[in-house]
């Protein structure tokens, strides 16, 4: 089965909206109707008049590009809110040492498709999934079929990451390179479909140099996005991975690189000068000590910057929050150091505006993802993935700046439709029940499941192992590193 495009045939006429008309750095918020043909918008235009199989009244409402998040596992959404007081850590050995291993294939797609209707309900139209849970091909399959099913656009990575040798279904790395081609060939024989694919590198420090070069090379053979975890801790006296990346030859224009909380300056201009992207998921990197928001500095640098939700495991799956921030944590980060002068009112420059992080959280995130002609802002000839905000609420009142109201105050409860090529998923405040009631039982039944193989093996906080400083960088323990000669 391919992934097909999916996108609806009638047309549609969203009328009487305030419509976020192209970039929405631009803040072009024009009073027209958005006309749908095939899944794509073909016109915007005040009080279109032509006949139409449904009209959508977005009187009362804000209309905006559907949100595009740039870096999530979905395979952990079965998992819920298990790793809030957890560190980087904790994370690493409780669930990709151990708890991936209690998952069935059947698994990996109830959360993987339960992750996914999630993101609808939030808004979420377009994501990528970092999806590693691959213990046999029957679990790769799975992931991918579930995120089809679930009907949003997305791009899918496999993930090369194996906690070896408790994972015996593929006895070398290679096998998992074969197992990656045929994911390829069979599911994204072309690369204009809904879903698409992708690769997921091991993290450095847990392959060899060697491997990890040749898990980049896949994506370049396959033609998909390849995404991976980069510069995510700091290690005293270890070597950036964008500079041994440079060194190998393997940067180039469709990459995604998540996280970069320890990339310097001439890293991120490394990045940018192949045509690269980076995606920040503030919510985890505060949570878990990652480091410093780097959106602010890497926009700057001229790269295409997007946001993710990252583990559901950890964060809820809306956009709103990763939005909130990364706006606010990059103005304190700006702040912080003139806090000390002695004049107290010198605060320095704003680093950010609303529009920003609204235009890194759609067009700049399917830039990230080689989507940026299909998706990501409202504009004629685009699919139409988009979002009804109802603004008939005390909290969304009076309305003086659209744009800063969606992005600090606006809340899921607000989004009252959302559509994906389309299609509508979610209406009038309802998300489509035939995806609502699978969603919520898959997930339930895997989560019973799941937690009593987990608590058979030493519960959900198994205790973490003593490690030894890697010889590789000055001295900071990490679990599940491994030497690279």
């Amino acid at each position: 089965m391919s992934a097909s495009n999916g996108s609806a045939s009638r047309r549609i006429l969203v009328a009487g909206g305030l419509v976020l008309v192209g970039d929405p750095r631009l803040r072009d918020l024009r009073r027209v109707d958005v006309l749908i043909e095939d899944g794509k918008i073909i016109r915007l235009a005040p009080e279109v008049t032509e006949p139409v199989d449904e009209v959508i009244d977005a009187r009362e409402h804000w209309v905006i590009p559907g949100f595009v998040d740039t870096h999530t596992t979905l395979w952990q959404s079965n998992m819920r809110a298990l790793t809030g007081d957890w560190l980087l850590d904790d994370y690493f050995w409780c669930i990709r040492m151990n708890h991936m291993l209690a998952y069935t294939a059947e698994d990996v797609y109830a959360g993987t498709y339960g992750g996914a209707v999630a993101q609808l309900d939030a808004g979420v139209t377009c994501t990528v999934d970092f999806s590693h849970c691959v213990n046999t091909p029957e679990h790769a399959d799975a992931g991918v079929q579930g995120i089809i099913d679930a009907g949003g656009r997305a791009v899918w990575c496999y993930g090369f990451w194996s906690p070896s040798p408790r994972t015996p279904a593929f006895a070398s790395i290679e096998e998992r390179f074969a197992d990656a081609r045929r994911i390829a060939s069979t599911y994204f024989p072309t690369r204009d479909g809904r879903v698409t694919f992708g690769v997921s590198p091991t993290e450095m420090f847990r392959a060899s140099y060697e491997q990890i070069k040749n898990e980049f090379l896949v994506g370049r053979e396959t033609g998909g996005l390849v995404h991976p975890h980069t510069n995510t801790r700091w290690r005293p006296g270890a070597r950036s991975d964008i500079e041994v990346w440079h060194e190998q030859g393997i940067l180039w224009e469709h990459q995604l690189h998540a996280h970069c909380n320890t990339s310097t300056a001439r890293d991120f201009q490394l990045l940018a000068d192949c045509g690269a992207s980076v995606s920040a998921t503030p919510e985890t990197e505060l949570a878990m000590g990652m480091g410093p928001n780097i959106v602010a500095q890497a926009d700057r640098a001229g790269l295409n910057v997007g946001l993710g939700a990252d583990i559901q495991a950890n964060n809820s799956p809306d956009s709103l929050t990763s939005m909130r921030l990364a706006l606010q944590t990059s103005r304190a980060n700006a702040v912080h150091p003139v806090l000390g002068e002695a004049e107290a009112g010198d605060r320095g420059e704003i680093s950010l505006r609303t529009e920003d992080v609204l235009h890194y959280q759609t067009l700049g995130g399917a830039r990230g993802l080689g989507l940026g002609d299909v998706c990501g802002s409202l504009e004629v000839g685009k699919a139409a993935d988009l979002v009804l905000i109802d603004t008939r609420t005390p909290r969304l009142r009076p309305v003086i700046d659209p744009v800063a109201a969606i992005v600090l105050q606006v809340t899921v409860a607000d989004i009252a439709t959302v559509m994906v090529g389309g299609r509508v998923v979610k209406r009038q405040g309802t998300l489509d029940p035939v995806l609502s009631e699978r969603a919520t039982r898959l997930l339930q039944e895997s989560a019973s499941r799941i937690e009593a193989v987990v608590e058979s093996r030493g519960g959900w906080k198994p205790p973490r192992p003593e490690v030894a400083a890697n010889p590789n960088h000055g001295g900071v323990a990490s679990v599940g590193e491994v030497a690279v000669i």
